[in-house]
């Protein structure tokens, strides 16, 4: 859930000239990627790269809601704790082309790998 900066500012009812006010947007996005992964092995660290592609959603309350083609390339690095279980460091950038408009973001995320 992501809070918007004003994209619609609205002047309340009763209020004066150049008073307005920006009512609260919550906005709500899936993105839906798949694609290529390459990896390789070096002794306990397994380093990969992946170029990802599919699609994104975005709601937000009262404003509209938009889908479109979305991108993310990036890489990691995962860290073999014991032999099914590791550590993995991700990082993607995220291009998503919402109401017209192009998004880049950065999405990093860690957490814990069970390989089976």
């Amino acid at each position: 859930m992501v809070a918007l900066s004003c994209p619609i500012p609205v002047q309340p009812a009763g209020s004066g000239p150049g008073q307005i006010s920006c009512p609260n947007v919550i906005s709500h996005e899936q993105n839906f990627l798949f694609g290529p992964r390459v990896s390789f092995s070096v002794r306990k660290f397994r380093p990969f790269a992946e170029a990802l592609f599919g699609g994104g959603h975005v709601n937000t309350n009262g404003f509209g809601s938009d889908t479109s083609f979305a991108t993310a390339l990036g890489g990691g690095l995962d860290y073999k704790i014991i032999r099914p279980v590791a550590w993995r460091f991700q990082g993607d950038y995220v291009q998503t082309r919402f109401f017209g408009a192009t998004q880049s973001n950065v999405r990093l995320s860690t957490g814990i790998v069970f390989r089976f």
